[in-house]
């Protein structure tokens, strides 16, 4: 546990500025003067390290100091540069890619021979089909990013609508398996997140943009967080089990005397109506009952305009 501590206390001073003994005891859970003793260690193993004295001081590495590229194993590189690979690939990087060859370049220097492995990790967030013009348009998030500029884009939203829109693109998000771009939207003064598969085209402006100082606690990633989540029941027909359990996820999907019955806590708004009717009559709700009621005057709704 010794080594493993004091090694996180060697990135942390390598990641900043200063680091205070407070702050590591606590994330450590070791006392202050534990702490004293692991930062002499480490001045006893070579690592140039100074106090600063004062109610803003703590401890700081000399600017100088680096790591050998052997600090981490041919294992570690490996798993590493895969992953750093697989985010490249779906989100082409000029810099990202720069960074890969270094760190190939680097480990070859220490360890003949080494050859990277291929990697586990697969990432590819564009739809079954033009993957290509999937990646473009990423691509051209991630220039907007960069050089804040703002973007122009056709938008379809999930009420079918189409505008054309001018964003300031701050982040690109992936999450449940979707590419998001979080940007500032002109036309409705407010941050949003646009999902990269509702744009159908995008083109990149002139016209630059202040990017603000925006951090990943200020962005609402909890995207049901205002939303009614209640416990939703029914049964499952096998024509559509599959589907279902890529949806709410195969764990929340048990056979009970012979049938397939789901449960899962669900955001109930309009969106949750539409997607359980979309399975037709392989779909049989049990709880709640206003859902119930919801969905039959939807189907009587329906049934008038025929």
């Amino acid at each position: 546990m010794k080594f493993e501590i004091m090694l996180g206390i060697l990135f942390e001073l390598l990641s900043k500025k200063c680091v205070t003994a407070k702050y590591l005891s606590q994330k450590y859970e070791v006392s202050v003067r534990t702490i004293y003793r692991y930062i002499s260690s480490l001045e006893m193993a070579g690592v140039p390290i100074y106090t600063i004295r004062g109610n803003m001081g703590g401890f700081s590495i000399v600017d100088t100091y680096k790591l050998s590229s052997t600090f981490m194993t041919v294992s570690e590189f490996e798993h590493t540069i895969a992953t750093l690979t697989a985010i490249n690939s779906g989100v082409p990087d000029k810099i990202l890619s720069a960074v890969i060859l270094k760190l190939k370049a680097s480990i070859k220097n220490e360890y003949s021979g080494f050859d990277v492995k291929g990697g586990n990790l697969i990432i590819d967030g564009g739809p079954w089909g033009d993957t290509l013009g999937y990646k473009s348009k990423l691509a051209l998030i991630s220039q907007s990013i960069e050089s804040n500029l703002s973007l122009s884009i056709c938008y379809h939203d999930r009420n079918g609508e189409i505008s054309e829109r001018i964003i300031e693109p701050h982040f690109i998000v992936f999450k449940q398996g979707l590419w998001y771009v979080y940007a500032y939207c002109n036309l409705r003064k407010e941050f949003r997140f646009f999902k990269t598969g509702r744009i159908q085209s995008a083109t990149l402006l002139k016209t630059p943009f202040f990017r603000q100082n925006i951090k990943r606690e200020d962005m609402p990633l909890n995207w049901h967080e205002n939303t009614q989540v209640e416990p939703v029941e029914f049964i499952v027909n096998k024509a559509v089990l599959s589907d279902v359990e890529e949806w709410i996820g195969v764990e929340n999907v048990k056979l009970v005397n012979g049938k397939h019955v789901a449960l899962a806590h669900l955001p109930y708004d309009k969106g949750l109506v539409s997607k359980l009717m979309s399975y037709g009559s392989d779909v049989i709700i049990l709880s709640p009952k206003k859902l119930k009621e919801e969905i039959k005057k939807t189907a009587q709704d329906i049934l008038k305009n025929y």
